[in-house]
């Protein structure tokens, strides 16, 4: 089976700046480029090529075989492309544009890039090499491609302001089954004379997922991202892996090791961050935790104005990036009057800002609804509700907490059993902004009453909050003849500010 992927990294265009002084003329000189892209077959074909100003930071891409006007300078380039052959090549040189310039990148002059893995994952793969040659100065020249086994070449180039990236993956056949691997390594100073590599198993840490169904369902997309622990790295080029599978489903990937970001696709978005893993250790994770309610930052005063913050209606429990879109309302009240009302839709950013007009007492109400979401889906409706002093003459966050409701011993559906009593631990969330010029306040909880609704929210029981060990927790008493779990947490600290948090459909029990 042959599989080619051409990849462009991405990229910010810089406008190259005139330096002070220098004459019109000098710098309008302009000059162009025709960079002659040939497959293994000597034959034009086509191709992107990065092309970087190594002066002016000026970077665009341009096609193979056409002329292109270019300011007169150095420039470092980058491409890949597939011949007619299928077969995949990969190169990058330096050139130097003076009037008229041409230069080629000949896939005949290009040297096999082979690459396995030891001991070998067996049968029922569909293996594929990848390369990528990227400048050693760090710039936005680099350009990657993948290509079946026997099928990938790479143009030496013996500068050492390249480098070359190479790896392999295996990806199972099968949609419901098997192990991913991914290796990789890098060539400093220079792209060698053909590569012939056999990476081992022992360099790989292995990453055991667990995606549940839920808040999300059907099919999702997942992404593995690695980046170097340190510095610039070429082979970060090669650290990525993506692929779809039916929730819920667990699977293990083997990775090189090193730093790692995981997220998961579908009806929503859950990123895990970057995070340091061990050669020859297994780490678990687990996406898609029931209950995806209110999360994120808590509002902050700046200068007589009211920042609502980063915060997110649908966010899974654990991880701080992610969530679902939603369409919903907001609001904010001061002594009886509404100071800000807005809708919002799942295409629209909630950045509101609005001016309070002095110290006192508000109120921001909040509330959400995913909908085309399929049949059965859980976490469908959200609202929280903060109350709280802010003074308007300062730079800091509200005092306030977000409950993050997390049920344990609940299935890969997200599902209690009939009849059964879940503990829901109830984290009490007061994330802080980035930006150390607004001050935080110090807190401490008071009280926390919490319900629970089998109905909807046509009747909600209240639950008991224990705190032991530093968690609060309360134990719900699912339904013997199944149906949904909403749940409700209103949290007052000691100064008096208090916050309502409510998810419906929260979690199964079937």
């Amino acid at each position: 089976m042959r599989r080619t992927t051409v990849a462009a990294s991405a990229v910010t265009v810089l406008v190259p700046l005139l330096l002070a002084g220098a004459s019109t003329a000098s710098a309008a000189t302009k000059g162009s480029l025709t960079v002659r892209t040939l497959d293994r077959s000597g034959k034009p074909v086509y191709a992107q090529v990065a092309v970087y100003n190594t002066k002016t930071n000026d970077f665009r891409f341009i096609e193979g075989n056409k002329k292109t006007s270019l300011p007169n300078g150095s420039y470092e380039l980058a491409t890949s492309f597939v011949g007619n052959n299928e077969e995949a090549v990969v190169g990058g040189h330096s050139v130097r544009v003076s009037g008229a310039t041409t230069t080629t990148f000949d896939g005949r002059q290009g040297r096999a890039v082979k690459v396995s893995l030891s001991p070998s994952p067996g049968s029922g793969y569909d293996h594929t090499v990848s390369a990528a040659v990227c400048t050693t100065d760090n710039s936005p020249a680099t350009m990657s491609i993948s290509a079946s086994p026997g099928d990938l070449y790479a143009i030496p180039n013996s500068s050492s302001a390249y480098e070359l990236a190479y790896g392999t993956t295996y990806e199972p056949q099968s949609t419901s089954h098997g192990d991913f691997w991914l290796a990789s390594a890098a060539h400093s100073r220079g792209v060698p004379s053909g590569v012939s590599a056999t990476l081992r198993k022992s360099g790989l840490t292995t990453l055991k997922v667990s995606a549940a169904s839920g808040p999300d369902s059907g099919q999702a997309r997942f992404s593995f991202n690695g980046e170097p622990t340190s510095g610039y790295d070429c082979s970060s080029a090669m650290d990525i892996l993506d692929f779809q599978r039916d929730l819920p489903d667990s699977f293990s990937v083997h990775v090189q090791a090193g730093q790692w970001d995981v997220g998961q696709e579908g009806y929503g978005f859950i990123d895990d961050g970057f995070h340091k893993y061990a050669a020859g250790k297994t780490t678990s994770l687990a996406l898609g935790h029931a209950v995806w309610g209110p999360g994120g930052q808590l509002p902050y005063t700046w200068y007589h104005q009211l920042y609502f913050g980063d915060d997110n209606l649908f966010a899974d429990p654990k991880f701080a990036v992610g969530g679902g879109l939603a369409s919903g309302t907001v609001k904010l009240t001061h002594a009886g009057k509404t100071l800000y009302s807005h809708a919002f839709s799942p295409s629209q950013e909630l950045d509101a800002q609005p001016r309070i007009p002095g110290s006192g007492w508000y109120t921001i109400t909040e509330t959400g609804h995913r909908s085309g979401l399929p049949a059965g889906s859980l976490s469908t409706s959200a609202s929280l509700s903060l109350h709280f002093y802010a003074d308007a003459g300062r730079n800091q966050q509200i005092r306030d907490y977000i409950t993050r409701f997390w049920p344990e011993a609940l299935n890969n559906r997200n599902q209690a059993s009939p009849g059964s009593t879940t503990t829901v631990d109830l984290g009490m969330q007061r994330n802080g902004t980035d930006d150390g010029t607004i001050g935080r306040l110090s807190d401490s909880v008071k009280s926390v009453r919490v319900w629970y609704t089998t109905d909807n929210g046509a009747h909600w029981k209240a639950a008991t909050a224990k705190l032991s060990g530093g968690k609060w927790t309360i134990a719900v008493h699912n339904p013997a003849s199944g149906g949904r779990v909403g749940l409700r947490s209103t949290v007052t600290d000691t100064h008096g500010d208090s916050s309502t948090t409510t998810v419906y459909n929260a979690y199964a029990v079937s």
